[in-house]
């Protein structure tokens, strides 16, 4: 009995002298890295030592589950061997199929067995994407998590790009990822009797507020609206929707949040967007009274989160509007860029993406997250 150690420069070579110097019946002990080099410590006896069992629960108990499920069917197969040589059915197959239906459970049994390994094994990454071997390395489906999209998503949309070559498997995939987060309908938003802009400060709900308003005059240049803000109590700071409002030769009015919008019904405006600069609880109270009062289905809330935006800010924001059912609007992409892994993030909360918009221009820069919009923004990502 031996207890060895390989180093090579990925896992599928080191498995191959695995195998060639202790058999196929080898069993590893650990994988790790060494350096640009893997190292597999494998062993030809049935115990493995007790020094290598302090390894991770996790890993433990999917090494105990993978390893009784093999050999739960080596089991089965020596049986059916034997049956099939000896050409008698003895007292050990009575034993292990006393009669059909006995048998008939046993292969469902088996193909349980199977079905679960292949959902243990399905996309699985036996080590660290650097340490897989070329041929591994190509498959689209981690070349895609490589990029950055999440397991999860890559998992999900499989569907859109199995069987193609990894050129148009990514195209596809991509369009196929970009239907799922885009808002097909964002016409119908600038319809909206109200429009609120919620988000983190400095995330340019103002500058949003305008380009929405810009875009609503530039559909209906008879359109009666108002830009509204509320009064913050956080932050003192020059207010630009003022001078925006100017801009777009719109009034502007500036509400208290505890009144819960109860004096627009003295702006007779029909559509108004509000810029909310307030405690995200006083926010969420507002938007919930104006919903009550006028019907859901005609406010529309913007959730605005700025390209620089990382995974945790974005799950915070979705956590606190979840139930508000946001359009999420991506800004200041002049500035920085979102990734596939925040998307992803957005993709997974069954969220949609409305708009995105850089920081600079107001007019005529702000653009409708459609399928094709989003697909092109991730095509010249994923060059």
């Amino acid at each position: 009995m031996a207890t060895l150690k390989f180093i090579a420069s990925d896992s599928a070579t080191a498995m191959e002298e695995v195998i060639k110097k202790l058999g196929p019946e080898a069993l590893i002990i650990s994988t790790s890295k060494r350096g640009n080099k893997v190292e597999i410590e494998a062993t030809n006896d049935k115990v493995i030592p007790k020094r290598n069992l302090s390894k991770t629960s996790k890993d433990s108990n999917f090494s105990e589950v993978l390893h009784s499920k093999i050999d739960f069917l080596r089991e089965k197969q020596r049986n059916r061997i034997f049956s099939k040589n000896s050409g008698e059915i003895g007292s050990s197959i009575k034993t292990d199929f006393p009669d059909k239906s006995h048998s008939a459970n046993n292969i469902n049994d088996v193909k349980e067995q199977i079905t679960a390994l292949q959902n243990m094994l399905s996309g699985m990454v036996i080590t660290d994407e650097r340490g897989v071997n070329e041929k591994i390395g190509h498959s689209t489906s981690l070349k895609l998590r490589q990029l950055e999209f999440s397991p999860e998503i890559v998992t999900s949309l499989q569907p859109s790009f199995e069987g193609l070559s990894f050129e148009r498997g990514k195209a596809a995939f991509i369009n196929a990822f970009s239907k799922r987060i885009a808002y097909e309908e964002t016409e119908e938003v600038l319809e909206s009797k109200v429009i609120f802009l919620v988000g983190p400060s400095g995330a340019g709900k103002t500058t949003l507020a305008a380009k929405i308003g810009a875009r609503i005059l530039e559909r209906s240049k008879l359109s009666d609206l108002a830009l509204i803000s509320t009064d913050d109590i956080l932050h003192y700071q020059a207010d630009d929707l003022t001078y925006f409002s100017k801009l777009l030769n719109v009034p502007k009015f500036k509400i208290k949040t505890e009144d819960r919008l109860k004096n627009t019904d003295e702006i007779p405006h029909d559509q108004k967007i509000v810029d909310v600069s307030s405690i995200e609880a006083h926010a969420k109270h507002l938007i919930s009274s104006v919903r009550n009062e006028i019907g859901a289905t005609k406010v529309t809330t913007v959730l605005c989160l700025p390209g620089s935006s990382n995974k945790q800010l974005i799950k915070n924001q979705l956590a606190t509007y979840k139930d508000l059912n946001p359009l999420v609007a991506f800004t200041k992409l002049d500035e920085s860029e979102i990734f596939p892994r925040e998307l992803s993030l957005i993709a997974e909360q069954n969220v949609k993406i409305g708009f995105i918009t850089g920081s600079r221009s107001i007019l005529g820069s702000l653009a409708l997250a459609s399928p094709e919009v989003l697909s092109k923004y991730l095509s010249n990502y994923c060059l």
